[in-house]
């Protein structure tokens, strides 16, 4: 596939995008210890002539991305501190369906064409809590261990899904296992990603690039995918 690994959508070649970004607003659930999102009016354009917003939220709030520094600390680097390339690139998006309480394991990676450098994401179906309290309810799914430590033997660049966490909420209990294996070796990691239904099984080239926020551990990204246009619109 040359159109994502060449980005000759810059220079003006047609393409697909699909929106992987889960909707912000005032309802947006949050895990349960981090800070509500809340959006608010700083200024009113009928009193001011213009508007201005005001935003509260956590790091993890809505699609997120995790640097190493968020379960391992310093030195780890935080968001500024690792290359955007990072946060780009060839992607995979696997649909795997789960039920609460079921991990991702090796076996998941079967028959997968996950190359080197790729960006490899989950779909467990753990989206369709998406933007309710859900979300963080019942146990969702993460990686096991021996997924990550097979998938950085493979040398990916990052992973992720649209799970609230790539750590079930026993992992976490536990440690942070895949967080922190991810984090030693160097890759971010993306939460809470939708429609990726639509990119399953496929290969596209994935942004999910996080706010320049200095020192901090996560930043909510716009991750999005681009994919070739089969069929162009005349004169595109």
């Amino acid at each position: 596939m040359t159109f994502p690994i060449e980005l000759r959508v810059f220079a003006g070649e047609a393409f697909r995008v699909v929106d992987l970004t889960a909707m912000l607003n005032n309802q947006v659930p949050c895990y349960p210890t981090d800070p509500p999102f809340t959006r608010s009016w700083h200024a009113h354009f009928a009193e001011h002539g213009f508007c201005v917003s005001k935003l509260k939220m956590g790091a993890h709030t809505g699609t997120h991305v995790d640097a190493p520094l968020h379960f391992l600390g310093h030195p780890f680097p935080d968001v500024t501190g690792m290359s955007l390339q990072h946060f780009m690139g060839e992607a995979i998006a696997l649909e795997r369906p789960r039920e609460p309480g079921e991990d991702l394991t090796v076996a998941d990676l079967a028959g997968a064409d996950i190359r080197f450098g790729d960006i490899v994401l989950f779909r467990t179906g753990w989206d369709k809590r998406s933007a309710t309290p859900a979300f963080f309810q019942d146990e969702c799914p993460g990686l096991q261990p021996a997924l990550v430590e097979e998938l950085i033997h493979r040398s990916v660049k990052a992973i992720g899904g649209d799970f609230a966490s790539v750590d079930s909420p026993t992992a976490i209990a536990a440690g942070a296992p895949a967080h922190k294996l991810a984090g030693r070796a160097g890759m971010p990691v993306f939460e809470a990603l939708v429609n990726l239904d639509q990119v399953a099984g496929q290969r596209f080239f994935f942004l999910g690039l996080p706010l320049k926020l200095e020192g901090s551990e996560a930043s909510p990204v716009r991750a999005v995918a681009l994919l070739p246009n089969i069929n162009p619109l005349p004169g595109v």
